[in-house]
């Protein structure tokens, strides 16, 4: 094994525990919103009890014996309350960390700044969902909705259209935020003149070159896994699932600016006035889904509950990587430059 292998896993040891640290003070720090017997059961509050994915995985870790009695025997984060979500999240982050990395490889043009990528994620996992004052929550289908997500945004990008089938199946009986998957494939679709960054918004998309069939099958996937669960649970409890406008706008105070803020650790809206410098300009295209993405969650979620962002982390480190890897090569050509223009003129050169 050579000294740069050496190096690689090192660095893959150091990241998975930076990983495993951040998973314990979140599931020790957070508060298990869900009734989990209600919600294994089927019972639970709507529109929690739709998100049935983790489900399957619960039942099988309180189901073992095995794994049961080894969390009666330990403490901190792996109790037999926590030890299920730590085990979901745990897993969830480090899929959509590697899926994260994934898309920065096929992004980048020389690469110079892999290392960065995930600590950017984790920095942004962090904030979005344990550093909180307001709503410091944690559920069994976040981290499950980040993996998710992360993943769709990849087969997007390297244009595999089945694995992303896959997902938007999976992905949406775990959470409905599938549903921007489906805008971010039509930004995909539609970027055309990438050569032309400044050219207007009518210039940089094209929906006729939209493959208009594929995206009402994933939008047939959604509605149908949605119309289904919303059948199965229609006489659950849901005094919680109700639009949220009038709270929401109560909510724009100043004293809740910095909570507001809080959108991927304060880095997507730095990303955002930054976003100039993000190549390829089709990756740049799906920051267009912000705004809907934004809308939906005024409507519907509690904006200072930052989380509700969170399958943007991955997005926002990458977007950060990017622009930070090309002032550097832009800075390193001007040293360049001026390196050339300031080297004196002999007689010989003259010659």
């Amino acid at each position: 094994m050579t000294k740069s292998h050496l190096k690689i896993a090192a660095i893959v040891i150091l990241y998975l525990c930076a990983t495993l640290q951040f998973i314990r003070f979140y599931t020790v720090s957070t508060v298990f919103y869900l009734n989990l017997p209600a919600y294994l059961s089927g019972h639970e509050r709507l529109p929690f009890q739709e998100r049935i994915l983790p489900i399957f995985f619960l039942k099988l870790f309180y189901g073992s014996g095995f794994l049961g009695r080894f969390a009666n025997h330990t403490k901190g984060a792996f109790t037999p309350e926590r030890a299920g979500l730590f085990v979901i999240s745990f897993v969830s982050l480090i899929v959509a960390g590697i899926f994260a990395q994934l898309l920065y490889k096929r992004l980048t043009r020389l690469g110079s700044l892999q290392f960065l990528v995930f600590p950017a994620f984790l920095f942004a996992a962090m904030w979005s969902y344990t550093i909180h004052v307001e709503a410091n929550f944690s559920y069994p289908y976040d981290f499950l909705s980040l993996a998710f997500f992360t993943a769709g945004v990849y087969f997007i990008y390297t244009r595999q259209f089945l694995y992303l089938v896959i997902v938007m199946f999976l992905g949406t009986l775990n959470r409905e935020t599938t549903l921007f998957l489906i805008g971010i494939y039509i930004l995909d679709a539609a970027s055309t003149n990438l050569s032309s960054p400044t050219g207007s918004i009518r210039d940089r998309f094209s929906f006729t070159s939209v493959p208009w069939l594929r995206v009402t099958l994933l939008l047939f996937v959604w509605c149908s896994i949605k119309w289904t669960l919303a059948h199965i649970f229609a006489h659950n409890d849901a005094s919680e699932n109700y639009v949220r406008l009038g709270e929401n706008v109560g909510r724009l105070t100043p004293r809740l600016w910095p909570a507001l803020l809080n959108v991927c650790g304060f880095l997507l809206p730095a990303i955002l006035l930054f976003s100039r410098g993000i190549y390829p300009l089709r990756f740049r295209n799906y920051l267009w889904i912000l705004p809907v993405w934004f809308a939906t969650a005024f409507y519907t979620g509690v904006i200072v509950e930052t989380r509700i962002y969170g399958e943007l982390c991955a997005l926002t480190a990458i977007g950060l990587v990017l622009i930070a890897e090309r002032n550097v090569e832009t800075n390193v050509v001007a040293c360049a430059l001026d390196d050339v223009r300031s080297e004196p003129v002999t007689l010989k050169d003259a010659a």
